[in-house]
């Protein structure tokens, strides 16, 4: 098979996997309704990934990739910093609404080898973003920091630290509901009020 017709096929099976996943969630999804959406044998979809959580992965890694290609172009045409900052909570909360049957959270907890990297390039891509944005912030004279690495990533850990806040989400392999996530999302946005008063010029 062709380099590019197998990059189409398993793009083909990625997006039969989001739509499965976003409608019934990733954990009530087997691999033969998948093969069956895309008319193909099982073993077919087994040709791509060694198994379902590779592909829970895949789908995920996929979705990633949007968002954080929607946070770059927030930090690109940055006119208020404050405001960037605050719009990419939005575009977290928006993300975790649309995709909240994928099971995000349970699947972060993954300590392999492999998912430990790629959760550490997530993490300084985001951290990478938020420094564009205050970097932009002290050019336009709206933020005072010596450090806009070191500030930015206190303010994504600590973002992320929050996701642990609500009170019925105890365990960390358990998943988010929509309702959780308003109140986590609401509590970043506290956590950002207090943070930018403390760096504002």
């Amino acid at each position: 098979m062709h380099t590019e017709a197998k990059d189409e096929m398993r793009d083909k099976i990625l997006e039969a996997a989001l739509k499965r996943f976003t409608h019934y969630g990733a954990s009530k999804t087997t691999m033969n309704e998948i093969a069956d959406d895309l008319h193909c044998s099982k073993a077919s979809l087994y040709y791509y990934f060694p198994d379902k959580k590779a592909m829970h992965i895949a789908v995920l890694e996929k979705i990633a990739e949007a968002y954080f290609q929607q946070m770059e172009k927030e930090a690109i045409q940055v006119k208020s910093a404050a405001k960037a900052l605050y719009n990419i909570i939005d575009l977290r909360k928006d993300f975790i609404s649309k995709f909240c049957r994928l099971e995000i959270f349970q699947i972060l907890q993954d300590n392999s080898a492999l998912f430990l990297e790629e959760k550490k390039k997530a993490k300084q891509r985001e951290v990478n973003i938020h420094t564009a944005i205050i970097k932009a912030g002290i050019e336009s004279g709206e933020f005072k920091v010596k450090d806009p690495a070191q500030t930015a990533e206190l303010l994504v850990l600590t973002s992320m630290g929050l996701r642990f806040s609500v009170p019925d989400h105890i365990r960390e392999d358990m998943d988010l509901d929509e309702e959780m996530m308003d109140q986590v999302i609401e509590k970043q946005k506290q956590l950002l009020e207090i943070f930018i008063k403390g760096i504002k010029a």
